[in-house]
């Protein structure tokens, strides 16, 4: 079963719409947040802003959810407040990324850290691997196999996240993905990719 994240939790055209939560979850689709720290604490924002939503309230707000989280650590002095927020409201349905590769194994268990992999060559040590073919195109069906017989977890980025493209080409990119074997993909439209795999499951 293909996992699918919302980019950056974009419904309804807003990005960090925290509204979707329930919404999402109820479709069984996973969110993807951007984490950073401010002078109020840990806050959701691509960006760096004085104002931005606390996770705290997120948390708060959500502590029954199941919902599925990939929180992309903006800033490494985000981590300490992340996981004690998660533990506090518990929330344990995440896991935690770096896209610069800083080593979130020496501050979080390695059961919630994902390695970001943007080349073939990059070798990591943990079970969940978020990946993209930014630096290059690396995914193959024998890397793709290579990698789920050592037990990896291989989420997606989405082509249209990634680099400017059209609805053809980013169908076309899903469709490749899947075939490959990838577990999950990270989307900017988690309803049409759903509505994608209904479809595709009647063929």
């Amino acid at each position: 079963m293909l996992e699918i994240f919302a980019h950056r939790i974009l419904y309804n055209e807003i990005e960090n719409n925290l509204k979707a939560i329930p919404f999402y979850e109820k479709l069984n689709i996973g969110i993807e947040l951007d984490l950073r720290y401010g002078e109020d604490g840990v806050y959701i924002s691509h960006d760096v802003k004085k104002n931005g939503i606390l996770f705290e309230d997120m948390c708060k707000n959500n502590s029954k959810s199941k919902i599925r989280m990939a929180l992309h650590i903006k800033e490494i002095k985000s981590v300490n407040e992340t996981i004690m927020l998660l533990k506090k409201y518990s929330m344990n349905n995440y896991f935690l990324f770096n896209t610069e590769n800083n080593d979130l194994v020496n501050l979080v268990d390695k059961y919630y850290v994902a390695s970001y992999v943007s080349q073939k060559k990059n070798e990591k040590n943990t079970d969940i691997l978020w990946c993209d073919e930014i630096d290059e195109k690396w995914y193959d069906e024998e890397v793709i196999s290579d990698l789920h017989k050592k037990n990896k977890i291989l989420y997606a980025m989405s082509l249209e996240v990634v680099k400017t493209c059209n609805k053809t080409e980013m169908i076309r990119e899903w469709d490749r993905l899947i075939e490959l074997g990838i577990n999950g993909i990270c989307t900017k439209y988690p309803e049409k990719l759903n509505s994608f795999l209904a479809k595709r499951s009647l063929k």
